[in-house]
This record gives structure tokens, sequence and C-alpha cells, in this order.
């Protein structure tokens, strides 16, 4: 069986990554970026040939696990320091932006950059400087049914609030459920759900939603009625 999966394996292309020396490069890439000091935690099970892909701690985050990742020695070195950081006090400032206006909504902040890498910021990123340069969709749900004209007066009284709290966010979605009992049955989080852990907003009981996804809250702006679509029944997953 071994033999056959490194048969397998080696078929794809596959090759053994995170050489000690490249592990070293890439966790001192990030430890200079930031001013922290990592410490390695786990390696990727499977590399797939990248150099490195390992798991981390710090003293500054100790509850969190922060990834460092490179694909080759071409390629920048990233990691999700940043989000890990900023990820809750983040998700409250929007949170409560969105609730000075829908106090009832249920709110969801999704991170669209796979597992959150970057190699975009700094030891000087603020939390200011994340929140108008990221990666987050906000999406909120409410137990209202709108026509076309009040969604979209809604999407854009939200955008207009959000990108005064400093939120820039890449994506924002609103969704109008018929029953309360609809909005319950959505899985629900604290923080930013890893993106792996959010499956979007089911279907069931959807009765509008308008959404942007081709651009910034500010590109939105710039351009409102190109950017926004309005749709009936299921939202695109």
């Amino acid at each position: 069986m071994f033999s056959l999966l490194g048969a397998l394996l080696s078929g794809c292309g596959l090759t053994k990554g995170n050489a000690p020396s490249d592990i070293q490069e890439a966790v001192r890439t990030v430890e200079g970026r930031y001013g922290i000091n990592l410490t390695v935690r786990r390696k990727a099970l499977l590399p797939r040939g990248v150099a490195c892909d390992v798991t981390t701690g710090c003293e500054e985050l100790p509850n969190r696990r922060i990834r460092v990742f490179r694909f080759d020695e071409t390629t920048p070195v990233q990691s999700d320091y940043i989000y890990q950081k900023y990820s809750d006090e983040a998700y409250d400032r929007i949170c409560k932006t969105v609730y000075t206006i829908y106090p009832d909504a249920l709110v969801v902040v999704e991170d669209n950059c796979y597992n959150h890498f970057t190699d975009s910021y700094d030891e000087n990123t603020t939390i200011e400087d994340y929140l108008l340069d990221n990666q987050l969709r906000v999406n909120i749900v409410l137990l209202k049914i709108y026509d076309n004209e009040e969604i979209l007066e809604a999407y854009r009284r939200m955008a207009v609030s959000l990108l005064g709290a400093g939120v820039n966010s890449s994506g924002l979605a609103i969704y109008c459920m018929r029953e309360q009992a609809d909005i319950d049955a959505i899985r629900t989080y604290d923080r930013i759900p890893d993106i792996q852990a959010y499956k979007g907003i089911p279907s069931k009981g959807l009765r509008i939603s308008a959404d942007n996804n081709y651009g910034t809250l500010s590109d939105y702006l710039e351009n409102p009625e190109a950017a926004v679509a309005v749709r009936y029944g299921a939202p695109s997953q």
C-alpha cells in the first residue's frame, strides 16, 4: 500500500517540501516583517513540494496559530499573522456599525483571502489599515421583505455607514429572510470564520438579496448602479 501511495504521489509530481533550511528562511522573513518571534508547531502533512507550509505560535498571540507559507524561492513568503491579530476586533467593529442601523441583524463576516495569507502588511500595520485594505466580505441577514428599490437603498445606506466607520470591505451582501426560524437555522459565528468553515447563507427562506462581488465598498459608491446584483430565491454560493 505504501509503495503504491508513493508511486501515486510521484506520478502526480509531488515532491518532499518543508526542508529545514526553507522553513527557517520563511519563518525568519515573517519574524522580521512583524517584529515577532515564532515557534514552529506543526508541518503540513503533504506540502506537495512547496518550500514552506507550517503552523507556528508566538508570545504576542498566545492563543492563536499562525501559518507561514511559501510556494517556492521565486514567490513571496506569506502569513496570516495580521488576520490572527485583528480579526476579532475587526468583527466587533463591523457588527457595531451594522447594529446601529439593524439592531436585530445576523452578521457573518468572512475573509475571502484563502487562509488569510498575505505579504502586503508589516509591523506598522494598524487595525485601521487592515479595515481599509482587506479581503473581508460582510454578510447581513434581515427578517424583512423588501422590493428592489428598498433593498438597493438599504445596501447603499449600509455601504455608506461601513465606509464611514473605516471598513472598506471587498464585498457586502444583504439577505432578506421570510421567517425568524430561517435566520436561526443559519450557522452563526462570534468572529470571522475560516473560509473552510464558512458555507455561505443557505437558500431556505430567502426572499431577496443584494450583493457586490466586483469591488470594494469605495468602488461601489463611485458607481452604485453598476455594481450591485439583486436576486430572488437562492443566493449564489
